[in-house]
């Protein structure tokens, strides 16, 4: 079956030359590094190839060469075959449907929520990240892996799996990124600027974040906020906030670690992580949101407390 799906894509990948690839809002590490592997190959064969996003790029990832060349999505690009990479359902993409309806949508996920939107869909829950797909799309077919294009694949599993931490993480992971190391890629290069280059700035917002950390149910569920204040006063914005929410997660004894973001006012976007026996993306969906078993989100008009209260009645099975 997966064969079969390979060889379609591929198909396409070599018969047809004007691409559009197109993450989900904002997007993480797996977004960012999946869409960029399938930018640079695509281009390196030859193909006129266009990136793109609804969403502002964190500058987290502005070490990444080829970030740049993200555009802001415009629904008017060139395009005979549209590629979403990561987005579990069409809406997060921000593709218009009359833009999309007379050319071919590939969707390669790896969400179990994922609603099969496209004409063409590769979809593997059992994927550590999206990067992963690609890697086996372009092995498959016989398409050159550069040393960017390898870059940024690990970029997409490295974060995807917490650096290698998360329960999500394979054995088919670690012998993807041992390929890519063999291709040149430098681990400790990626994880640095991932990990180890934060702004001043951010590592105040994250102490501030930090402070508000409550435990419910013995320590079972960590809740912990960032208003619009807090942002003002460290003079950072929703992009700093990458990884946060593991910080909750990291509490000794903690099976949910929750994150509330007032992004503006009136607004809260929340992230949930599990370890390995709670499923959070029950939750989430019960919000409006997805996401995985061990990591998922959504987003909710309200207050961070009004928020807070309804996530706490919904994870009292942790009492």
């Amino acid at each position: 079956m997966s064969e079969h799906i390979l060889e379609k894509i591929g198909y396409y990948l070599k018969n047809y030359n004007d691409f559009l690839i197109v993450g989900h809002k904002d997007p993480d590490g797996d977004a960012i590094g999946s869409s960029l592997a399938l930018y640079k190959a695509l281009t390196e064969y030859g193909k006129n190839t266009i990136v793109a996003n609804t969403s502002k790029i964190s500058d987290l990832y502005f070490f990444l060469d080829d970030v740049k060349n993200i555009l802001q999505l415009q629904n008017n690009e060139k395009a005979q075959v549209i590629i979403t990479v990561d987005s579990a359902d069409f809406e997060r993409t921000k593709l218009d449907k009359n833009y999309v309806k007379d050319k071919i949508l590939i969707n390669i996920d790896h969400h179990p929520t994922n609603t099969q939107y496209g004409n063409i869909n590769y979809v593997v829950p059992q994927a550590a990240a999206v990067g992963c797909l690609i890697y086996e799309i372009l092995k498959f077919n016989n398409i050159p892996i550069s040393l960017k294009t390898a870059e940024y694949l690990y970029l997409s599993i490295l974060t995807d799996t917490g650096s290698f931490r998360y329960s999500s993480t394979s054995a088919n992971a670690f012998r993807i990124a041992s390929d890519l190391i063999d291709l040149g890629v430098k681990p400790w290069k990626i994880a640095y600027n991932i990990y180890e280059s934060k702004k001043l700035s951010t590592l105040k917002l994250m102490g501030q974040a930090i402070n508000t950390i409550t435990p419910y149910y013995n320590n079972k569920l960590i809740i912990m906020h960032i208003t619009q204040k807090m942002y003002n006063e460290t003079n950072t914005t929703s992009d700093d906030t990458e990884g946060f929410v593991n910080i909750a997660r990291s509490v000794k004894g903690c099976e949910v670690g929750v994150l509330l973001r007032e992004d503006r006012p009136n607004f809260i976007k929340v992230s949930l992580r599990s370890k390995d026996e709670v499923d959070v993306s029950n939750i989430a969906a019960s919000f409006g949101g997805g996401g995985h078993k061990n990591a998922a989100g959504f987003e909710l008009e309200g207050s961070i407390e009004g928020i807070k209260e309804k996530l706490i009645k919904a994870f009292s099975f942790l009492s």
